[in-house]
């Protein structure tokens, strides 16, 4: 008999064996909070105000990510992979154990589960890793 792994429960690969049934876990509700609280009605208004003027929006304003200072993007891990060469396994596992030693990869903004940088931070840290 072989054991099937669920995100949600663990139950036996046995079709005549009654299954466990996700809702009859107790719910966490402080499990489906977010890491970080972001005000989207203020994202919304935003979104509103340069529809209006006739002006585009910030594509980060239609993903719920808030303005950047100074004309600056928003990149998410694969945009990081794209910009410093380095694959996305290897930034994730810098980020867990600090690394690396000669230039710490830039720590990222937690938004709405996701990594996200700022575009200028990859930059920089581009050019001080490489040089």
């Amino acid at each position: 008999m072989t054991t099937v792994l669920n995100l949600y429960y663990t139950r036996d690969a046995d079709p005549g064996k009654p299954r466990q049934e996700a809702s009859s876990m107790p719910r966490d509700s402080s499990r489906t909070r977010p890491v970080e609280d972001i005000a989207l009605a203020a994202q919304a208004a935003q979104l509103r105000q340069a529809r209006t003027e006739g002006r585009t929006p910030p594509a980060g304003c239609l993903l719920g990510l808030p303005e950047l200072p100074g004309g600056d993007v928003w990149v998410d891990i694969a945009g990081a992979e794209a910009i410093t060469g380095i694959p996305s396994r290897t930034i994730t596992g810098w980020l867990a154990r600090g690394g690396p030693k000669k230039a710490p990869f830039p720590a990222p903004h937690r938004i709405l589960y996701r990594l996200y940088w700022p575009l200028s931070a990859l930059e920089e840290w581009t050019g001080d890793y490489s040089g």
